[in-house]
């Protein structure tokens, strides 16, 4: 579905389709072979894998914007937002467009932990939680295929995705990012501090540049 904006459209994907799997959830407790895993855990894991995969409802919401430079290492996004990260200027620098999203798994599995662990099972809520931000993490990896697709039609090759809050792009960067989106049609909002509700949800650019 596309909802068409000012300048251009804002693109939702719902859903998103994704696959956890049981390695990234494993990886995620810090286990690097099955075979670590102790018996007991793992049929938990396998049951809150069951339960947690009922609970998702993972969506996007992207608009493509332009990217240009205001000055020496200063990046301006949708003619509207401006950023001097250093690393932001490395990553988006050779890029023309690019594309800010938002997406989440939703609530139900966040909530569903969060219950878990005030009842009194803990070790399962902690496995609830790892399930959700392995979740979280093959989502954006199915946005940057759909992102990539998106720029393949216009012969562009598409960067990986990068965020406000890492290496020295300022967390707040967060606030102009969501006025280019419409964030709350999924479910999304921000905190003061610039954090997202649902926590496990994603949010960035990705540039495409010439091929």
């Amino acid at each position: 579905m596309t909802t068409t904006g000012a300048a251009t459209s804002i693109h939702l994907v719902d859903p998103v389709p994704i696959e956890v799997a049981r390695p990234m959830v494993l990886m995620r407790l810090g286990y690097r072979r099955p075979s670590q895993v102790p018996e007991r855990t793992a049929r938990l894991i396998d049951d809150v894998m069951k339960t947690g995969r009922s609970l998702l409802a993972p969506k996007a919401v992207y608009r493509e914007v332009t990217v240009g430079t205001t000055g020496p290492g200063a990046i301006l996004f949708g003619g509207t937002w401006k950023t001097e990260s250093r690393s932001v200027h490395e990553r988006f620098a050779a890029c023309r467009l690019a594309v800010v999203f938002a997406a989440t798994v939703g609530s139900a599995v966040e909530s569903w932990g969060r219950e878990l662990c005030d009842s009194g099972e803990m070790t399962k809520g902690l496995l609830a939680d790892a399930f959700g931000s392995s979740a979280a993490t093959a989502l954006g990896l199915a946005l940057e295929q759909v992102v990539a697709r998106h720029f393949g039609e216009k012969t562009l090759e598409a960067t990986r995705r990068y965020a406000p809050g890492y290496g020295d792009w300022a967390l707040s960067d967060q606030a102009p990012l969501f006025s280019l989106l419409d964030a709350s049609r999924i479910g999304i909002t921000l905190t003061d501090d610039h954090l997202m509700i649902p926590a496990k949800s994603i949010s960035g650019v990705i540039g495409g540049r010439a091929r």
